[in-house]
C-alpha cells in the first residue's frame, strides 16, 4: 500500500502533467494520465486515484475541465494567452534587461505555459540578438534602490557611458554621485532613478543601467516636500511632464495643431490632463511639460505642431532647427 508522502506526492506529479501536458486543445484521458506518470516518475496509481486526485486539485481552486470520453484539461493558469504574450513580448523587446536575465525571466513567465503553448516563444532562446545593455546588476540596483527608498536613506553610485572604442566606463573618472533617491520609474523602456543631488534644489534622472558600484549610506535623504516646488509631488504628473526623463525646468506651454489628427499622438505622449480647444478653427492644446522634453518631441512633431508658448522656448527650438539646417 501507498504510503501518504506517496500519495501526496502523486497528487503533484498529476498537476504537473496537468499543467505540461494539457489546454483547451490537448485532453488527456485517465488512462493517458498514468501512461505519462509512469514514462515521466515512475509511478503507477490506479484510475481510482487519478479521478480522487483530479477532485482534490478541483476543491482546492484549479478549474480542470472534464470533456466525457474525451479527457480533461487544466484551465486555470496563472497568466491567460494575452497576458502571457504581452508579458513575453515586453520582455524579449526590452533593451534595458541584460540577455540572460531577459531569458530566465520569460521562461518564469510561460513554465506554467502548456508544452504546446511554449513552442510559440521559440524565439526567446534569440533574445541576446537584440541589441540591448548589458548590466547585469540591474536587477540588483533595483533591489537595492528599492530597499534605500523604503528606509529613507541616501545612495552613491557611479555613473556609466560609452566612450568612442564602445567602452561602457564611469563617467568624470569615477566621480561617485551622492543623491537623495524618490521613486523608481519604468518609461519607454527604461528604467529611471528620481532623485536629488544635494547641491541642487531639483529633480534629477538616472538610467539605472548605467549605475554601477551601488552603495546604500547610512545617512537618512532629505525630504521630497522640501524641494522647492514639490510639496504637492504627484508622480504621474513628473513622468507625463518629463516624457524623455530629461531634467530641467516645466513650464505652461501653448501649442497649435495643423489637424485634429494629431490630438491622438499627444494624449498618447503627455496622457489625457491636458486642456484643448478651438478658435477660429483653429486648434489649441495647454499643457505643462518639461521644457528640453518639450524642445524634443516638437522636433520629431514639428510638421503638424507648432509651438505657441512661451517664446523662450520658441526661440529655443528656433535656434536649434538652425543648426540642424546648417549641418545639410
Amino acid at each position: 500500500m501507498a504510503s501518504e508522502s506517496d500519495k501526496k506526492i502523486v497528487l503533484l506529479y498529476v498537476l504537473d502533467i496537468l499543467k505540461d501536458f494539457t489546454d483547451e486543445n490537448h485532453l488527456l484521458t485517465y488512462s493517458d494520465i498514468i501512461t505519462k506518470l509512469d514514462i515521466i516518475y515512475g509511478v503507477s496509481p490506479n484510475i481510482k486515484s487519478i479521478a480522487r486526485n483530479i477532485e482534490t486539485l478541483t476543491e482546492y481552486g484549479y478549474k480542470i475541465v472534464k470533456k466525457g470520453k474525451y479527457g480533461c484539461y487544466l484551465a486555470s493558469r496563472d497568466f491567460d494567452k494575452s497576458e502571457v504574450m504581452f508579458l513575453v513580448d515586453a520582455i524579449f523587446s526590452s533593451k534595458t534587461i541584460p540577455p540572460q536575465d531577459a531569458k530566465e525571466l520569460i521562461q518564469k513567465i510561460i513554465k506554467n505555459c502548456s508544452t504546446f503553448e511554449k513552442r510559440k516563444y521559440k524565439h526567446i532562446y534569440k533574445v541576446e540578438e537584440i541589441s540591448r545593455m548589458r548590466n547585469t546588476q540591474l536587477f540588483k540596483n533595483i533591489e537595492m534602490l528599492d530597499e534605500a527608498i523604503e528606509k529613507g536613506k541616501k545612495v552613491s553610485f557611479q555613473y556609466n557611458e560609452y566612450d568612442i572604442t564602445k567602452k561602457f566606463q564611469p563617467r568624470m573618472q569615477g566621480h561617485r554621485f551622492i543623491m537623495n533617491p524618490y521613486f523608481l520609474v519604468n518609461n519607454n523602456g527604461k528604467y529611471y532613478l528620481v532623485c536629488n543631488y544635494d547641491k541642487y534644489e531639483d529633480l534629477a534622472n538616472y538610467k539605472i543601467e548605467c549605475i554601477s558600484d551601488l552603495k546604500i549610506l547610512d545617512e537618512d535623504i532629505k525630504p521630497l516636500k522640501s524641494l522647492p516646488n514639490q510639496q504637492n509631488f504627484k508622480l504621474d504628473n513628473y513622468i507625463n511632464e518629463h516624457i524623455y526623463m530629461t531634467h530641467g525646468n516645466s513650464v505652461d506651454a501653448t501649442l497649435k495643431l495643423d489637424s485634429p489628427k494629431v490630438i491622438g499622438d499627444i494624449i498618447d505622449w503627455y496622457g489625457e490632463n491636458i486642456k484643448i480647444k478651438k478658435e477660429n478653427e483653429e486648434i489649441f492644446v495647454n499643457l505643462k511639460v518639461n521644457e528640453l522634453a518639450l524642445i524634443y518631441w516638437a522636433m520629431q512633431y514639428g510638421e503638424h505642431v507648432e509651438i505657441v508658448s512661451p517664446q523662450e522656448t520658441r526661440g529655443k527650438i528656433k535656434a536649434m532647427l538652425e543648426k540642424v539646417l546648417n549641418k545639410y
